[in-house]
């Protein structure tokens, strides 16, 4: 992995807890062989103007699995998710201080090339928001940005990125239509696409199923679970029983604070926190 360049809703109550112990996962993380580190996150504090949004976070997020951030609305999730890809930057009085450091780099240094970040950390948000193209120019707009001119390796990525993200045989035959007349489920698995053609080490998902059926839902998380094995991935969800299928690894986060970060099975099944606990089995939240 290269260093960054320089320059450059509450489930049912007390039935959830019950619910969830039958498909948490027990998955890789439970081994006794500890993942590496993707991001390490050191005393994060972030406020918008005079308003502070996350306070002293402190978490190393493991490399090639997949980490859910949960909590009640309003407690610094997607606020925190954003920090990986310095979204926040965007924002009008926004300030962060401490360390997010990836490859022994701090990505908040003034010397990191933010553009050359968001080719490495992807970004997925809550509404699928293809753009107003084909769906063949949907996933190679990046790469096309990024100064990439060959037909023939354009094909190669376009193809590549929408059989990871399970649409290429939906749309193989209908590459030139707009990505805007897909269905709902379809458009979030292109927007993941377009984002899987830049070969992301960091997928960041803010919600992805939160507008979709449950079909389309199912989708998504089958696609995630793929997606482990090659890229690390931050999800943020409210549903719990969805953290608990998808995620190796759950942040409970709440009024900005990180109150407790552990393996998934750990977190919904023996937390160590009573207020993880109160959370995860519907008694607050």
């Amino acid at each position: 992995m290269s260093a960054i360049s320089p320059t450059i809703q509450a489930d049912a109550p007390r039935r959830a807890a019950v619910d969830l112990s039958s498909i948490v996962r027990h998955s890789a993380a439970s081994s006794d062989d500890p993942p590496q580190t993707s991001f390490s996150v050191q005393q994060v504090n972030l406020w918008y103007g005079a308003s502070q949004a996350l306070q002293s976070i402190d978490m190393d997020i493991p490399a090639k699995r997949v980490t859910a951030l949960i909590g009640p609305s309003g407690c610094g999730k997607s606020t925190l998710l954003r920090c990986f890809n310095r979204m926040n930057d965007l924002v009008d009085n926004c300030r962060v201080e401490g360390r997010i450091v990836l490859d022994g780099v701090n990505i908040y240094d003034r010397a990191v090339n933010v553009a050359q970040l968001r080719q490495r950390v992807g970004m997925v948000f809550q509404k699928p928001n293809p753009f107003p193209k084909s769906v063949y120019e949907n996933v190679a707009y990046g790469l096309r940005i990024l100064g990439v001119r060959d037909k023939n390796r354009l094909d190669e990525s376009v193809e590549r990125a929408l059989r990871r993200a399970a649409l290429w045989d939906e749309v193989k035959d209908r590459l030139q239509v707009s990505g805007m007349s897909l269905s709902g489920g379809q458009q979030q698995r292109l927007v993941i696409a377009r984002a899987l053609a830049l070969e992301p080490e960091v997928l960041l998902l803010d919600e992805p199923t939160s507008a979709l059926d449950p079909i389309s839902t199912a989708k998504v998380e089958e696609l995630v679970s793929e997606l482990r094995n090659d890229v690390t991935i931050i999800i943020v969800t409210h549903n719990m029983q969805q953290a608990a299928r998808v995620s190796d690894h759950t942040a409970y986060m709440y009024l900005g604070k990180l109150i407790e970060f552990g393996r998934t099975d750990q977190i919904f099944l023996k937390p160590r926190r009573q207020e993880t606990e109160d959370y995860i089995t519907g008694r607050f939240g």
